[in-house]
């Protein structure tokens, strides 16, 4: 229990540390802001880019678990899609529970807890995390919205979402560091030596920045709504990684790293794209709850796994 309480400790201890610091106005969120966008578009595609360029292309590029956590994220998507169209919620609020469900906070919490867990392998398996996420299950999420709000073009649609995955800096980090690895191209010292500086970097600073985020928000909504949601997103979604990647022929680490990285809370953009449609009470509140109950679902997975 205690190595358990080692690795989740500090996690929750620097996003309360971001929590309060907002609280008692150290940071503003314009500043906060800033430091979520230095994350995002400096630090996780360094991440990316020395975890997979850095290696061999038979150790960054897993089939196995490529295809058992996507088919997981898709089941889990489809079950918080299914049962909010079930309870005669709106399809726009459908599709963001679909989304609340099946897409971890896999770049701010995920990868800084899986590394405390395995070390220098968990980049791999964000990198991984990230194809599913923008590839697969964001995309989905649009295409979902966009029916449900009358829209006829969905190629349109989906050029437009390609488009923006173009400009993404993650992604475009990870198709130049699969040129590397593909082509067999050694990173030069000095190069492999910055990435990897920036890259843990990255680690507390997102811890931090989602600790913050985390200020103002309040439990205001239904609580059916909310358990679902984080019943899906905290249970569902893990034991069905761990299902699917054994279906696929996974070993132990495999599904350990994918369990993991499933038992952290929904994405942090879910309350984002709330506010966006009109739904920020609801995925606001669903955020929250979620995030304190990781706590559990996190070291459950740490003490049946590691």
């Amino acid at each position: 229990m205690l190595a358990i309480l080692t690795i989740t400790t500090p996690i929750f201890i620097i996003m309360a540390m971001g929590y309060f610091a907002v609280r008692f106005e150290f940071f503003t969120r314009e500043q906060l802001a800033g430091m979520g966008k230095f994350v995002i578009r400096v630090g996780l595609p360094m991440l990316v880019f020395h975890a997979i360029a850095t290696r061999p292309l038979a150790d960054v590029l897993n089939i196995t678990y490529l295809a058992g956590y996507a088919l997981a994220s898709l089941l889990s998507f489809a079950a918080g899609w299914g049962i909010s169209k079930w309870r005669g919620q709106d399809a726009a609020l459908a599709a963001l529970n679909g989304l609340g469900t099946g897409m971890s906070n896999t770049g701010f919490i995920g990868y800084p807890l899986l590394a405390m867990a395995v070390g220098a392998p968990a980049g791999v398996f964000f990198a991984m995390n990230v194809l599913v996420e923008n590839m697969l299950i964001l995309p989905l999420m649009f295409v979902l919205i966009d029916a449900a709000r009358g829209g006829a073009n969905i190629g349109a649609l989906l050029w437009r979402i390609a488009k923006n995955l173009s400009k993404n800096p993650i992604i475009i980090a990870l198709a130049v560091s699969l040129v590397f690895a593909v082509l067999g191209i050694p990173v030069p010292a000095v190069l492999e030596k910055v990435t990897a500086m920036m890259a843990s970097a990255s680690s507390p600073l997102a811890l931090f920045v989602i600790g913050g985020g985390l200020y103002g928000l309040k439990v205001r909504g239904n609580l059916t709504d909310i358990v679902v949601i984080t019943g899906g997103k905290l249970l569902l979604f893990p034991v069905l990684v761990v299902s699917c990647l054994w279906l696929f022929g996974a070993d132990a680490d495999t599904m350990f790293a994918g369990a993991l990285l499933a038992s952290v809370p929904m994405a942090s953009m879910y309350p984002l794209f709330g506010l966006q449609y009109g739904y920020e009470r609801q995925t606001a509140a669903a955020m929250l709850v979620t995030t304190l109950l990781s706590f559990f679902s996190i070291s459950l997975v740490l003490m049946l796994g590691h």
